[in-house]
């Protein structure tokens, strides 16, 4: 099976892929590939666009700290989880400077980024699958990614559902008619957000000085009495806390943060952030994964047995 990608990273002589920006690259790598060449795996945009197969596109848009072999790795872990048809293609940008000293460099890479997102990938998407086909999942800082790609080009296109996990932007900017949620929902049918107030790398970030003390939404969730029109809230302290929670974490990993992605309990259980994820993308009932609070307010459960 065959993996694609679009590469923002900058390139040694060799191919191998850096941490720096450089120019858009469309990568086809053999799934069994741990990382990919910028020189050997490239392909032309046309011909990468048509060996894409399926009825529709999930666009999988990785956090802070993500070289390129880990964003390899990334996709081929929620690649196990899309539903048939849909197929996954991972937008990476140039992140990977590791620790949150470099935390400032990679967020610098992700806003160099953004203006690459709607004309480099989703727009050649909608014009080969349609509007209600493409899908975005953005984790931790892959959503300021796609905050700021849909701030600056308001309108510039519209795909279906966005789904943002841990993600490491201001909640304030999601107030109900705030300028910067009604230019994110132009781009999208809808959002939904999912967090954990027992975040380790979020509550990092909110203390770190380039965010000049801003909660980020994946912490702390929508301020505000209640839920925009257009948005729904997935709160997830309770699941993470009572079945993911001192779980052994892969090496290297915060699994506070990257549990949605890398959480994978022992059969019969499964990683329910998954399945709930699949229902949104095939327009399934909900109900099973989430317990109502209020309006487009719900908790997530592991369904009754």
């Amino acid at each position: 099976m065959t993996n694609y990608l679009i590469s923002l990273r900058s390139s040694a002589p060799d191919g191998t892929p850096g941490t720096d920006m450089g120019s858009t690259t469309y990568i086809e790598i053999p799934d069994t590939k741990a990382t990919y060449n910028l020189i050997t795996d490239k392909t032309d945009r046309d011909r990468w666009l048509g060996d894409i197969s399926g009825t529709a596109v999930l666009v999988f848009i990785h956090g802070f700290g993500n070289d390129a072999t880990k964003a390899v790795s990334r996709h081929n872990t929620i690649k196990q989880h899309v539903p048939s048809g849909i197929s996954l293609v991972s937008f990476d940008w140039p992140s990977g400077n590791s620790g949150f000293m470099t935390y400032k460099e990679d967020k610098t890479n992700a806003k160099l980024s953004a203006p690459h997102l709607i004309p480099d990938c989703l727009k050649f998407f909608v014009n080969k699958f349609g509007s209600a086909n493409v899908h975005l999942f953005a984790h931790s800082m892959g959503a300021y990614v796609t905050e700021t790609a849909f701030q600056n080009a308001a309108g510039a296109t519209k795909i279906n559902h966005v789904l943002m996990a841990a993600s490491d932007v201001d909640r304030q900017n999601y107030q109900a008619g705030s300028v910067l949620l009604n230019n994110f929902l132009s781009n999208c049918i809808d959002l939904t957000a999912y967090g954990s107030a027992d975040d380790d790398a979020l509550k990092t970030s909110e203390k770190l000085p380039i965010n000049h003390g801003a909660v980020p939404l994946g912490l702390k969730g929508f301020p505000g009495a209640g839920i925009p029109a257009g948005c729904n809230s997935i709160e997830c302290t309770g699941y993470y806390q009572r079945y993911v929670k001192g779980t052994k974490p892969p090496p290297g990993e915060d699994l506070s943060h990257v549990w949605y992605l890398l959480y994978q309990p022992a059969p019969p259980p499964v990683n329910d952030f998954y399945t709930d994820m699949r229902e949104v993308l095939q327009g399934l009932p909900t109900a099973p994964t989430r317990a109502q609070r209020g309006p487009r307010d719900f908790t997530l459960q592991r369904p009754p047995a």
